[in-house]
C-alpha cells in the first residue's frame, strides 16, 4: 500500500527513534524523488550529513530545502537552527549567528501568535548553541513567562543579566516572573530598576503601581499614578499599559477605553472584517473560551450556567487553554459540555481554524485582558459573531470584540459611549452565581484568631484593591467601637506591616488587624461566617469575594464606584435584595458604617434576609440566569444577522 507523504515521515521518524538511520533515509530519498524539493526531506537527509561530518554536502542541501520553504511560506526555523549548526561545526560564526538570529526571529513569531510552548523549544535550541548571547535569553525568558514557567523564566533573565542584557525589559520581566511566583518584595525591587532604567517604560511602571498597591506601599503613590496617567495625553509614549492594571487605578471610563485601544492596536494583531451572519437555523451553536475552566473563581460561578443550558436549543463547546483540572470543580465543568477542546499547546491561528470548523455561531471569550488571556484567538474572526463576559469589567477596545454584556448597574444607560464593543445588558445581575455551590459547615471563630464577642468587619479581597481613603474610613469605624476589629487577606510580611503601621498612625492598635492566611475555596467559605459585616473596596470592588460573602449570609457595605469593576458590588446586592447596603458616595459609605457599627442588630437583620431567601435569592437563581441568558444570545445573534442582511442590500 503506498503511503503519504506524511504517513511515510512518521515511519521514519519511528526508524530513526530506533537507530535505523539508513531506513529512514531510504524513505527520505523515495520522498525526494516524488518531490524533489521538498523541504522537509531535505531537512532530515541534511541532518543526517551533518552528523557523518558532511558539512559541505548538508549545507547545500539546506539551503534547497530553505528556499523551497520560502517559496511556499512554510516555517523555516528549524532548517536555520541545522544551517547554524551546519556553520559552527564548519567554523563559520558569522554565518552561524546569522542563522541563529533568523531561528531568534522565528521565534518572536511563534510567541506573538500564542505558540508559546514551540517558541520555548526553539529558544532552547538557540541558546545551545550560542550560550552567552543575552538577548536569547531575554526572549527565552519572556517566553517562558508566557508559558507559566515564572521560575524556568527567572533563572533565564537573570543569567541574560549577568551576561550584561541592557534595558529595562529584562527588570520589567524579572519582576513579572517574580510576582508570578508570590515575591512580591522582589517585584517591586525589579519594577523599581526597570522605571530607573527606562522611566518611559509604560508596562514597567503600571507593574511599579500595580506592585505598589499589591503590598500597600500608598506613600508616593499618588506621584507613580500620575506620571502613568499622563502618557494618555502623549501620542507618542509607550502605549502598553495593562489594561488590568488601570481597572484597579483612579481612571475614568473614557481613560479606560483609551487604555484598551492603545494597548489593543500595539499589543494584538489586526482584525480580520467583520463575517457575513447567516440567519438562524438549527440549535445555536456556541463556543466558550477561557484559560479558567477550573477550580478557579469565574470557573465555579459558571459551572451551573454550562449545566443549565438548554440542549434543545443550543449546542455548547468548551475551547480551554488554561491548566488541566482534576479537582471537582474542573471535571464539573469539564462534563457539563457537548465538546471539549483541550488548547493550552495549540498556536492561536490553529486554535481560530478548531474553531471555525467547528460551526461555531457566536465565540464567548471568558478571559479579556486578565492574567494569560489569548485574544489573538479572535482576530481572525473565527466565528461570525464575539463577545465578551464577565472576567474582565471594562472595555477592551478591541475591534475583534462585538458585544460586551453588562447590566444596567455596571454601565448605566448613557454611558455607552465609553465601550468600544456594542453594550448588551442582562435583566438581571451580569455576574452569574452557581447555586449548587454547597455551604460548609462554618468554623469557629477561635480557629481564625477571631473573639467571639468580637464586631468583625471583614475585607478578604486581595491587597491590589485596597486604598488608603477608605482604609481610613475603617480605621474610623474601629475607633467608634473598641470591640470591632478588621479581617483582612493576608499578604506578604511587608504588605501587613504597612498596614499595621496605617493603623497606628490613625490611632488604632495593629493588633486590631487581624489577617487571615489564603485558604482552599471549602475551607475560606466555611470561615467567611465569621464576619459580621464585608466592607467592598473602591475604585475595583468585590465581584466573586462579594458573591462569597452573600452565599454564607454576611451582608456587605459597598460604595457605587465610578466605573464598571466598581459597581459591581452594587449590582450584586440589588439583586441579593438589599440596596439600602449601596452609598452613593465615600461620604455616604462611611456615614453608613458607622450606623451600622453603632447598631450591629440591623446586620443581624440582614444576615436573617440572606439565609432566609438563599433557595430563592434571584442572585443565585442559575436556572433563571441561564434562561435570560440564553434569550440574550439569541437576541444578539439575531441582531447581527439582520444587521448583516441590511448591510448588504
Amino acid at each position: 500500500m503506498q503511503l503519504t507523504v506524511q504517513d511515510a515521515f512518521a515511519l521514519a521518524a519511528r526508524h530513526e527513534a530506533a537507530g535505523r538511520s539508513m531506513e529512514a533515509r531510504r524513505i527520505y530519498d523515495e520522498i525526494l524523488a516524488a518531490l524533489p524539493e521538498h523541504p522537509g526531506a531535505l531537512l532530515k537527509i541534511a541532518v543526517q550529513e551533518l552528523s557523518s561530518g558532511e558539512y559541505e554536502r548538508a549545507r547545500e542541501r539546506l539551503e534547497r530545502a530553505l528556499a523551497s520553504a520560502q517559496r511556499q511560506t512554510l516555517p523555516t526555523h528549524e532548517i536555520w537552527l541545522a544551517l547554524a549548526r551546519t556553520h559552527l561545526a564548519a567554523g563559520e560564526g558569522a554565518a552561524a549567528a546569522k542563522a541563529i538570529g533568523e531561528a531568534h526571529a522565528w521565534a518572536k513569531r511563534l510567541k506573538a501568535s500564542g505558540a508559546a510552548s514551540a517558541a520555548c523549544v526553539v529558544l532552547q535550541d538557540c541558546v545551545k548553541l550560542a550560550p552567552a548571547d543575552p538577548d536569547l535569553r531575554v526572549t527565552l525568558g519572556a517566553v517562558l513567562l508566557d508559558a507559566n514557567r515564572a521560575a524556568d523564566a527567572q533563572r533565564e533573565l537573570e543569567r541574560a543579566a549577568a551576561l550584561g542584557a541592557q534595558g529595562g525589559e529584562i527588570w520589567d520581566n524579572l519582576g513579572l516572573a517574580h510576582r508570578l511566583q508570590g515575591d512580591d518584595e522582589q517585584a517591586i525591587r525589579a519594577f523599581e530598576r526597570a522605571v530607573a532604567v527606562n522611566p518611559s517604560l509604560a508596562p514597567a511602571l503600571a507593574n511599579l503601581v500595580n506592585a505598589r498597591y499589591v503590598l500597600c506601599e500608598w506613600d508616593g503613590l499618588d506621584a507613580d499614578e500620575q506620571r502613568l496617567l499622563a502618557t494618555l495625553d502623549d501620542p507618542a509614549s509607550d502605549p502598553r499599559w495593562p489594561p488590568w492594571i488601570a481597572l484597579s487605578m483612579p481612571t475614568s471610563p473614557a481613560q479606560q477605553l483609551a487604555v484598551g485601544r492603545r494597548w489593543a492596536n500595539a499589543m494584538l494583531p489586526e482584525p480580520a472584517p467583520r463575517r457575513p451572519v447567516p440567519p438562524r437555523s438549527g440549535k445555536l451553536r456556541v463556543g466558550y473560551l477561557s484559560g479558567n475552566f477550573r477550580d478557579h473563581p469565574t470557573g465555579r460561578q459558571m459551572a451551573g450556567l454550562f449545566e443549565h443550558h438548554d440542549r434543545t436549543r443550543f449546542e455548547i463547546t468548551a475551547y480551554s487553554y488554561g491548566p488541566d483540572s482534576r479537582a471537582p470543580v474542573g471535571e464539573r465543568v469539564r462534563v457539563a459540555f457537548d465538546r471539549w477542546r483541550d488548547v493550552r499547546e495549540v498556536a492561536d491561528a490553529e486554535v481560530a481554524r478548531m474553531i471555525r470548523e467547528d460551526g461555531i455561531d457566536l465565540l464567548v471569550d471568558r478571559h479579556g485582558y486578565t492574567l494569560g488571556g489569548r485574544l489573538g484567538i479572535l482576530a481572525s474572526r473565527p466565528a461570525p459573531v464575539q463577545v465578551h463576559y464577565m472576567s474582565f469589567p471594562g472595555t477592551l477596545g478591541f475591534e475583534a470584540i462585538d458585544e460586551l454584556v453588562a447590566d444596567a448597574e455596571v454601565i448605566p444607560p448613557g454611558e455607552e459611549r465609553f465601550f468600544h464593543e456594542r453594550v448588551r445588558r442582562l435583566p438581571r445581575c451580569y455576574y452569574v452565581n452557581d447555586g449548587r455551590r454547597g455551604l460548609p459547615a462554618p468554623t469557629p471563630r477561635a480557629a481564625h484568631g477571631l473573639a467571639d464577642d468580637a464586631l468583625v468587619l471583614a475585607c478578604l479581597n486581595q491587597s491590589h484593591k485596597l486604598r488608603r481613603p477608605l482604609f481610613a474610613v475603617w480605621l474610623s469605624a474601629l475607633r467608634a467601637r473598641s470591640d470591632a476589629v478588621l479581617w483582612l487577606l493576608a499578604g506578604s510580611a511587608r504588605m501587613q506591616r504597612n498596614l499595621r503601621i496605617e493603623a497606628e498612625r490613625a490611632g488604632v492598635a495593629p493588633g486590631r488587624l487581624v489577617f487571615a492566611p489564603p485558604l482552599g475555596q471549602d475551607a475560606h467559605i466555611a470561615r467567611l461566617a465569621c464576619a459580621d459585616l464585608a466592607l467592598d473596596t473602591l475604585p475595583y470592588g468585590s465581584h466573586t469575594t462579594g458573591c462569597d460573602a452573600l452565599w454564607v449570609g454576611v451582608p456587605m457595605l459597598t460604595g457605587r464606584g465610578g466605573t464598571f469593576a466598581g459597581r459591581v458590588g452594587a449590582s450584586l446586592l440589588n439583586a441579593a435584595g438589599l440596596p439600602d447596603l449601596i452609598a452613593d458616595s465615600p461620604e455616604e459609605y462611611g456615614a453608613r458604617l458607622q450606623e451600622l457599627v453603632a447598631k450591629p442588630a440591623r446586620l443581624a437583620e440582614y444576615r436573617d434576609h440572606l439565609e432566609r431567601t438563599r433557595e430563592r435569592n434571584p442572585l443565585f437563581d442559575t436556572a433563571g440566569f441561564t434562561r435570560d441568558w440564553e434569550a440574550l444570545l439569541l437576541e444578539i445573534y439575531d441582531d447581527a444577522a439582520a444587521r448583516s442582511i441590511n448591510s448588504t442590500l
